[in-house]
């Protein structure tokens, strides 16, 4: 017999993320690419 809404051992319990940290994680990922780009522009220059 199966049995709906049963916790499945094989997925992960669900943890909550504070999207504020989510935010400030991707605003220093978009900086870090940004950075980047200029690096590789600044290497294509010289």
């Amino acid at each position: 017999m199966f049995t709906l809404f049963k916790v499945s051992p094989k997925f992960p319990k669900i943890q909550p993320v504070d999207i504020k940290v989510i935010r400030l994680y991707m605003s220093k990922f978009e900086e870090s690419l940004k950075n980047f780009e200029e690096l590789q522009k600044e290497g294509i220059r010289s």
